[in-house]
């Protein structure tokens, strides 16, 4: 129970701690197009070793990789639906406007070459008035660090945009506490950071 207790905080409270980050995570969507509307962006996550640890040793009991039902939905409740307090780390640039998830939708958690992956989907049936529309996928508290996967970040169903280019949004400063040693691939953290952002276009 204390590791449980552990691993809640560290998933679902990221703003009780400060400074660097504290979580990796490579994420890929997948979009659903219609004609001029967006319907829904499935969103895949995968985690660093430490994390992946946790989860397996907190919540699937064999230890086999492969979390049945009830395993699934302890995982959703005690390491991931706390999430909505934080717009599930999704910005949808559109028309002007900026949407987070209302809800979420097929919550599934597994292990894929020895990383644990979360997968669900947001519905958002919006219509692309602008032919454009930008997703962010970040933490404003910076306690989980958040990049496009290398391979194939990105995958559309549906309608095909005429273009999409992964950027830095610049407009998007997140602040912490300070330069640290200890980062992704060795990169060292200047006390600010940038997020990634999914920049689409239709025809």
């Amino acid at each position: 129970m204390i590791r449980r207790f552990l691993l809640i905080v560290l998933l679902c409270l990221p703003s009780i701690l400060t400074a660097h980050p504290h979580m990796f995570i490579d994420t890929r969507l997948k979009i659903g197009i219609e004609g001029n509307s967006l319907r829904q962006v499935e969103i895949t996550w995968y985690f660093d070793p430490m994390f992946t640890a946790s989860i397996v040793g907190d919540f699937d009991g064999d230890r086999n990789g492969v979390f049945t039902p009830e395993e699934t939905r302890e995982v959703q409740e005690y390491a991931f639906s706390n999430l909505e307090n934080y717009d599930y780390f999704t910005f949808l640039e559109l028309n002007g406007t900026t949407h987070v998830p209302r809800r979420i939708e097929n919550f599934r958690v597994f292990v894929e070459n020895r990383q644990l992956v979360y997968r669900f989907s947001i519905p958002f049936d919006l219509e692309l008035k602008e032919k454009k529309f930008a997703i962010a996928i970040y933490d404003e508290t910076y306690f989980c660090d958040i990049l496009f996967h290398e391979e194939a970040p990105v995958e559309f169903q549906g309608t095909r945009p005429a273009g999409w280019e992964i950027v830095e949004n610049r407009d998007r400063s997140i602040n912490y506490g300070g330069p640290v040693s200890v980062s992704r691939d060795g990169k060292e953290y200047s006390g600010t950071a940038f997020p990634q952002q999914l920049q689409v276009s239709l025809r």
